[in-house]
């Protein structure tokens, strides 16, 4: 699972360097994606998701967007480590979670190839 904010309409250059570092072990693996920003982190989704491909992944089609109207609060609290403002995320969540253990059982045999 990929975590990361939209920078500048994409992907953050430490994370394209960190990947690139790294690309033999994403090789034949699902990937998916939670992502901050403007319009919920969706241009850099989308950017990521052909980096994904080429790297012999497979991107999920589900992704967790964390639009403002739910940062701003999370930013603003007074308790730093309430997770409530979060909530509204948890079906995306759970959903995402859910087709990320399924697609990584099914290409677990993949790897190995």
């Amino acid at each position: 699972m990929v975590l990361t904010a939209e920078d500048n309409h994409g992907y953050p250059a430490v994370l394209k360097n960190a990947m690139d570092h790294t690309f033999v072990e994403w090789g034949r693996k699902p990937v998916a994606f939670v992502c901050w920003g403007d319009v919920g982190g969706a241009r850099a989704i989308e950017q990521l998701r052909q980096v994904a491909v080429e790297f012999e992944m497979a991107p999920l089609r589900h992704a967790v967007h964390i639009l403002p109207d739910i940062l701003r609060p999370a930013r603003a609290a007074d308790e730093p480590f309430d997770t409530g403002v979060f909530a509204p995320l948890e079906p995306g969540l759970a959903m995402l979670a859910d087709d990320l253990d399924r697609w990584t059982g099914a290409l677990a045999d993949a790897g190995n190839n």
